[in-house]
């Protein structure tokens, strides 16, 4: 799973089988993990690139119990979606809404 020459990046420490399948998948499927880090509630893999709806379908389809959330971001966070799992998660960057105008 390497990306551009880069080493891949150790899933070792993922311990729920369903958060690796999930990012093996992404990764597959052409994206990448920058990082893996561990939070105090669970150890974390970043993704790249956004979720995407097929691969949001076929997490839902393999894994149809896997706990999915969203979250809309704060002033100091991105906005992110991912599912997590017994203390592991798997994190896919989305786009910060943009201000509507209303004249």
């Amino acid at each position: 799973m390497s990306w551009r020459g880069e080493a891949p990046v150790d899933l070792s420490p993922v311990g729920s089988l369903a958060i690796r399948w999930v990012i093996v998948r992404a990764v597959e499927g052409g994206n990448r993990v920058v990082s893996l880090a561990q939070w105090s509630k669970a150890q974390v893999a970043h993704m790249e690139r956004g979720l995407t709806a097929e691969m949001k379908a076929e997490v839902e389809a393999h894994w149809p119990g896997l706990a999915y959330y969203i979250e809309a971001g704060t002033p100091h966070n991105e906005p992110d979606e991912g599912y997590a799992e017994d203390g592991f998660a798997v994190v896919f960057p989305r786009p910060r809404p943009t201000p509507s105008s209303k004249d």
